[in-house]
């Protein structure tokens, strides 16, 4: 039985154009003849509630089409910059600005209407017929749920926005010309919205509707968005800028240890929420490769707590259809072609007994053989990622799609590896579920809380969860700086690709950002004498400098829209 967000998909588009004809965000909601007929029976209103699902879930999600690829990870110096029609060239050379250029996938202004199409859900849920009164309930903390999601991303994002509590009637830019809120009370309503969603929402929910925001994913939403506060880019008394009067906007005005405690806290209770009433749990069967293989590639696999669940089987080459992370060798996948790994991901994985690998210097050129046996070392999430030069992907071992004359054709001509993950045993399947939340991430969450909280017992215990799970040993530092340096190379690990390490590099302010991360010389490995790699007969490989990156400490958070900075309304992010 296929899940919600087919069913969503579908209900979506045969239910809204059916019965509207048109997109319900563009109705025109000052008429309560449209509202009420939208509400009126429940399979009318699942329209409105599958819409909202829809345009909420995929923000930072790869943008539109296989043109813009992982922009994250090429924003975050993890993958290349690919090639010269991506989206995040122009911002890994030259840096973001505010003058219409598309900076961090969705933009600004595209995170407005999907809030609005829950307050609608919330604030006429109650004119449907045939609910009940719990399905009613449950209604409004997915709701709930989706805007407390929406905002934890911009707050991550921008620092301080403003605040939509409900719809404007007749009257949306009203909603738009709202003046930013300081980050603390951006903070403040997302545990709020996430705490009533959380009374509101079911364990687990039947079959048919799997895939819905539950009392997990609720949890997991306030839990990242304490440990994004906890972290110093807000957690200080001294902003990244110096932005005077406005200082809490991008800023908690001062340093609260509290905060560390918190996250910990509500980490703790998604893991026992989770594991306890949620039928989840981290894979580890003993088979590492295989264990994190499907744990990031499976559709509706048990670690998974909220995914993004548009699956097309279409054939469609345009938005989700063919989705821009897959390589298979064909005209349709360039831009997951370009998008190789580069030398400081790399250098993050640690060989299969839990050292270090040794990787060449810059400009020191070695045999290939030594490239193909030191990556066969590598622990199972580099191979359940990433394809090595001359190799079938150990992802899908014997699959002709994933053989190594299959998989690159028009790429940039250098890098340490392909990208191959989300794919594991997925054979011809172009489509697959982004995971949104995954329960290492909450035990990621633990740790790195736990440990800034003074407890490194416990957070090595929730730590060596996910390292066991890996196949690599317990760790057993205790000091508090060394410990946070292991687990924030644990996050660039575990969640590859899935929308983490940029922000984490940012809100923990790394030291190295521009100086070889983000910014400055950024390296990958060239092959054969510094000319283009080959499928086969590769004769020697280096480090070398393939771009130089731009980083500013303006660049911490994203800028708005000059357009809408020029309204009067927004105070724009310092440094743009």
């Amino acid at each position: 039985m296929r899940n919600i967000f087919l069913t969503i998909a579908a209900i979506a588009s045969m239910i809204v154009m059916q019965s509207c004809m048109k997109d319900f965000l563009q109705m025109p909601t000052s008429s309560a003849s449209t509202v009420d007929s939208v509400f009126s029976t429940k399979i009318k209103a699942q329209g409105a509630i599958s819409n909202a699902y829809r345009r909420t879930m995929p923000q930072g999600l790869p943008w539109a089409n296989t043109w813009n690829g992982m922009i994250h990870e090429n924003l975050s110096g993890a993958l290349s910059v690919g090639f010269s029609w991506t989206l995040s060239r122009g911002i890994i050379l030259n840096g973001m600005n505010a003058n219409g250029i598309i900076t961090d996938m969705d933009g600004y202004n595209a995170n407005f209407a999907p809030i609005r199409q829950c307050y609608q859900v919330i604030q006429n849920i109650d004119k449907v017929k045939d609910m009940t009164d719990e399905e009613k309930g449950q209604t409004k903390g997915e709701m709930r749920a989706l805007i407390a999601y929406r905002y934890s991303q911009m707050m991550i994002m921008y620092g301080g926005v403003p605040i939509v509590s409900r719809v404007f009637e007749g009257n949306e830019e009203a909603e738009m010309a709202l003046p930013r809120a300081p980050v603390r009370a951006v903070l403040d309503s997302i545990v709020k919205w996430s705490d009533e969603a959380i009374k509101l929402l079911p364990s687990v929910w039947p079959e048919p509707f799997r895939g819905r925001m539950t009392k997990s994913a609720a949890m997991a939403i306030k839990a990242k968005a304490l440990l994004y506060a906890a972290r110093p880019l807000f957690n200080s008394a001294t902003p990244y800028l110096d932005f005077g009067a406005n200082n809490k906007l991008i800023s908690l005005g001062s340093y609260n240890a509290e905060l560390w405690s918190q996250a910990a806290a509500a980490a703790e209770a998604l893991i026992t929420e989770a594991e306890t009433n949620g039928n989840h749990r981290i894979i580890n069967t003993g088979n590492p490769l295989d264990d994190y293989g499907n744990a990031t590639s499976l559709p509706s696999n048990p670690e998974v707590i909220l995914a993004y669940k548009f699956i097309n089987t279409s054939g469609a080459t345009d938005n989700w259809g063919e989705l821009p992370m897959n390589a298979f060798y064909n005209s349709r996948y360039w831009q997951g072609q370009g998008n190789v790994l580069m030398s400081h991901q790399a250098e993050q994985y640690y060989k299969q007994d839990g050292t270090d690998q040794v990787w060449p210097a810059t400009g020191v050129f070695r045999p290939f053989t030594e490239y193909t046996q030191k990556v066969n070392q590598m622990e199972a999430r580099f191979k359940a990622s990433f394809q090595a030069w001359e190799m079938d992907a150990w992802t899908n071992p014997g699959d002709p799609n994933w053989r190594n004359n299959s998989t690159f054709g028009s790429g940039p001509g250098y890098g340490v590896a392909r990208n191959a993950k989300f794919y594991y045993k997925a054979g011809g399947r172009r489509w697959f579920e982004f995971p949104i939340f995954r329960l290492a991430a909450a035990y990621l969450t633990a740790a790195e809380a736990l440990n800034e909280a003074g407890q490194a017992t416990p957070a090595l215990a929730r730590l060596n969860v996910i390292r066991r799970r890996a196949g690599l040993p317990n760790v057993t530092e205790t000091d508090k700086v060394k410990l946070r340096a292991i687990i924030q190379r644990e996050w660039h690990i575990e969640m590859f690709s899935e929308n983490t390490r940029l922000y984490d590099l940012k809100h923990w302010k790394h030291p190295d950002m521009g100086n070889g991360i983000i910014g400055g010389n950024i390296r990958s490995f060239a092959f054969n004498d510094l000319t283009n790699v080959k499928l086969t007969a590769n004769t020697n490989y280096t480090n070398r400098v393939v771009y130089i990156g731009y980083w500013a400490p303006s660049q911490f958070l994203n800028p708005f829209p000059q357009s809408e900075v020029n309204k009067g309304y927004l105070v724009q992010n310092p440094g743009y």
